[in-house]
Parts: C-alpha cells; sequence; structure tokens
C-alpha cells in the first residue's frame, strides 16, 4: 500500500504535541508550519502583542454611502490600504453613520488586513491618515511609539505574515480576529536596535509620502504649463439636472471610425479633457506621435511555469503597479519561458494596466528593472528626444486617465488596446518645463525606491536579532 506522501506532494514537519494543547487546541497544519520555517535564538525573550499595544477591530457595520465627499469621508478597503495612493470607491455620509469617526485611522497606527486575503501590513501615514479604513482591516495601536518599527518589521516580515496565515480560520472565506493578534508573541530585542528599527521604518514611510507629494506637484506642473483648468465633474452638462443619471446628447459629428455606441465613449469629462487640451494648450498631438514615442504595445497571453525564487526570475502583475511594494511575489521559470526576454520590463518605460482596473500607471524607475511583466500591461516606451518621467506624469493626471477610460471595452472583463491607447492626446509645453516636470518624477521614484531598501534594511536587522546570523 502507497502511503500519502507518495499519492500526493504535501508539505510536511514534525510538531511538538506539547504545541497542539496550547490555547486554541488547533489542528489545521498550517497553523503550526511557520514553527519549523524559522529558527530564533533560543534566549530570545517575548511579550504578547497585547502588553504593548490595543487591537482593535470591527465587525460588519451599516453604511450609507453618497457621492459628495465634502458631506463623508472615503472608506479605504484593506487593499486600497495598500496602495501608494489609495483608491476608493465608496465614501459614507457623515450625517447618516453618526459614530463614522471611530473607522477614520491616525498617523502611526498599524494595519493588519484580516479577511480574505490576511496578513497584508501597512503603516498610517498621509496617505491614510484621517480616512476611514473598512472592516477588513485590525488596527494595532502602540502603547510606545517608540516599538512602531519593531511591531511593523516583525509583522509585515517572512515570518510574521507566516504566524498571521496560520491563525486564520472560517470555512469560506479566511478571517482573523482580534485575539488572534492580541495572543502573537513579538520578540523583545535590544534598545540599539529597536530604536534603529523605529529610525527606519518612519523615514521609509516620510519617504513616501515626499514621494507623493513630488508626484502631485508634477501633475499640477502639467497642467500649469499647460494652461489647463481642473477638470471638475460637476461643471459638465447632462440632461439630468439633478445629476442621478449620466446623461447628456451627443453631436453626430462625435461618431468616429469605430461607431462607438457605448455610452462610456462619449463620457463627458473625456470630452472635457480632450477639448480642454486643443482648446488651451499652445502644443499638443497624439500619444503615437514618432516624436513622443516609439512603440505601444502589449504582449500575447503565454505559458508560465512558476518556480522558488532561486530559479526564477520575479514576475509583475498588474495589481503590483499600484502598491506600496509587491507582496507575494511570483517567479517565473527562467528556463521554461519561451522568449523570455521579450517580458523583461526596462528602465524608462511607461506601464499602463489594459484589463479589468484600467488605465493605472507606473514608471519603471529603480524598482522592476528586468523583471518580467505581465501580458495585462501595455508598455509605452518614449521616444529618446521626449522625456519619459514627463509622459508618466501626464498619463497619471486625469486628463490623461480620463481618455484612457473611454476606451474601454469588454462584456464583462473590461479591456484597452495599445491602438487605443495611442490615440490619447497629450499637451506639450516647453522643453524646459517638460524636464522640469520629468525630473520631479523620477525624484519621487528615487525616494520610493530608497523607501523600500530601508525595509530591506530594518528586515536584516530584524533576522540578525532574532537568529544571530
Amino acid at each position: 500500500m502507497k502511503s500519502i506522501l507518495e499519492l500526493f506532494d504535501a508539505d510536511t514537519y514534525i510538531v511538538k504535541s506539547v504545541k497542539t494543547l496550547k490555547e486554541d487546541y488547533r489542528l489545521n497544519a498550517e497553523y503550526f508550519s511557520h514553527d519549523n520555517s524559522y529558527e530564533f535564538d533560543e534566549n530570545i525573550e517575548t511579550t504578547k502583542l497585547s502588553e504593548i499595544a490595543q487591537i482593535i477591530g470591527f465587525g460588519p457595520f451599516k453604511r450609507y454611502y453618497i457621492k459628495d465627499e465634502k458631506l463623508g469621508i472615503p472608506l479605504i478597503s484593506s487593499s486600497g490600504m495598500m496602495e501608494m495612493e489609495p483608491s476608493y470607491d465608496s465614501i459614507i455620509s457623515k450625517e447618516y453613520n453618526p459614530d463614522w469617526s471611530k473607522y477614520v485611522v491616525n498617523r502611526n497606527t498599524i494595519l493588519v488586513s484580516c479577511s480574505g486575503t490576511i496578513g497584508n501590513v501597512t503603516l498610517v501615514d498621509s496617505r491614510l491618515q484621517g480616512m476611514a479604513i473598512s472592516q477588513h482591516a485590525l488596527r494595532v495601536i502602540l502603547a510606545d511609539e517608540t516599538d512602531v518599527g519593531l511591531v511593523y518589521t516583525f509583522l509585515s516580515s517572512e515570518y510574521g505574515k507566516s504566524l498571521l496565515s496560520g491563525k486564520k480560520s472560517g470555512a469560506v472565506i479566511d478571517e482573523i480576529y482580534e485575539n488572534d493578534l492580541n495572543r502573537i508573541d513579538v520578540p523583545i530585542i535590544d534598545l540599539g536596535n529597536k530604536i534603529k528599527l523605529n529610525e527606519l521604518i518612519l523615514t521609509a514611510f516620510r519617504k513616501r509620502d515626499e514621494a507623493n507629494g513630488l508626484l502631485m506637484n508634477a501633475e499640477e506642473f502639467v497642467l500649469k504649463y499647460n494652461n489647463l483648468p481642473l477638470l471638475d465633474e460637476s461643471e459638465t452638462k447632462t440632461i439630468d439636472p439633478k445629476k442621478e443619471i449620466e446623461i447628456r446628447m451627443v453631436n453626430t459629428e462625435e461618431f468616429t471610425n469605430d461607431y462607438r455606441l457605448d455610452a462610456h465613449f462619449y463620457n463627458p469629462m473625456a470630452k472635457k479633457a480632450a477639448d480642454n487640451i486643443v482648446e488651451f494648450s499652445s502644443k499638443y498631438d497624439q500619444l503615437n506621435n514618432p516624436n513622443i514615442t516609439s512603440h505601444i504595445y502589449y504582449l500575447n497571453r503565454f505559458s508560465r511555469t512558476f518556480v522558488g525564487k532561486e530559479y526564477g526570475i520575479p514576475y509583475l502583475t498588474g495589481k503590483d503597479l499600484i502598491m506600496i511594494k509587491p507582496y507575494d511575489i511570483s517567479y517565473l521559470s527562467k528556463t521554461e519561458t519561451y522568449n523570455l526576454n521579450e517580458y523583461k520590463l526596462k528602465k524608462g518605460w511607461i506601464l499602463m494596466t489594459c484589463s479589468g482596473t484600467l488605465g493605472r500607471t507606473c514608471y519603471i524607475w529603480n524598482n522592476y528593472e528586468n523583471w518580467v511583466g505581465t501580458h495585462d500591461l501595455v508598455r509605452i516606451i518614449s521616444s529618446t528626444e521626449f522625456d519619459s518621467g514627463y509622459l508618466l506624469a501626464f498619463l497619471s493626471s486625469s486628463y490623461g486617465y480620463h481618455q484612457a477610460l473611454r476606451y474601454k471595452h469588454g462584456a464583462v472583463i473590461d479591456h484597452l488596446t495599445p491602438d487605443q491607447i495611442s490615440e490619447i492626446i497629450i499637451p506639450i509645453p516647453e522643453d524646459l518645463k517638460i524636464k522640469e516636470i520629468g525630473d520631479l518624477v523620477r525624484q519621487a521614484y528615487d525616494l520610493r525606491a530608497e523607501a523600500i531598501c530601508l525595509e530591506d534594511e530594518a528586515q536584516e536587522i530584524l533576522t540578525k536579532a532574532l537568529t544571530g546570523k
């Protein structure tokens, strides 16, 4: 008779019986996996997270959504909180949600995703300060702010992620709860290393704040240097005066050779963006002009064989573009991927998501060089005479975003094609102003790269303190 290991490819490990009798009497194997993957110095002392922090979680709560941000507050999801520029689809009413303030998070609170995707960890900085966070994220509020760096680094380490993942429960949707975090053992390290971790993590998030500020400045300068007014949805004209439904008259002159009859193609914001560029910019052209771009393309679907880190090359997906840093990176086989070099990303390229979530952009600059990008990313390569940083700033602005979105198509999943993106109209200011904006973008991405390096340094310090290696 064959053993189970001969029939299935399974990870196995030995667990001491005393471990199974502690706390929850858990018998799911994953709960114990972290104890076998990481070996800590036996002299390391620990303390329960509940001893140094308050853990706050919420169940589902009734909410009323509105469109006017002035009368409400954005509600960020547990996936949105991991983004460099957090996105949101919902604004909860302050009037009809009288307890809205308890969902608002404050600076230096650690957030841990606790439903669906378990164990994503981030820190509240200016991105999230004053925002409402959904019930799918637990709040970790440290009693002593000098513990922020240690707890953040520990929870976001490979050991911490394994620890959090092992505590999940749920028949359909994975969940962890406040009590699961309360009972986590946090290592006690020497004061010098603890202070160093705090400095590294807080500095990393300050650099991200600064980077976001530079990118906002770059987008503002795109408008300023091209005499473009802000796009205001409230100014768009529709047949419905209450604007409960977006309806507007379309002139037959707006029909193109595509004979598009889908309403979003005639989105008034997209039309306003294109019209403003033509009216107010001193110079403009289509994105596919050879003086602006040398190539705009995506690649065909390809067979993917994923392997361990040591045998593969990092694989960049569309959702990774907008994250603080990629989490749960997959690695493509270097030997089993056909035409691997065609999918490698190069410095100075711009990526745009073109399937599912559309129009999100990323600049390849000290981050993903020579990674492999998924086929669902349009590669936009600027000409040698045109500044790719300026191009990124424009495409990330509302003027670029709304123009891209007008071309979306698909019965179930939205898509964009390179040919459609090529038709975006781009304003062209003076050369010196183009370079000024491009330099801001490059400086911002340099800061983001530095932030990741600081977090990596913090992980190395913690690993050495815990293992002596």
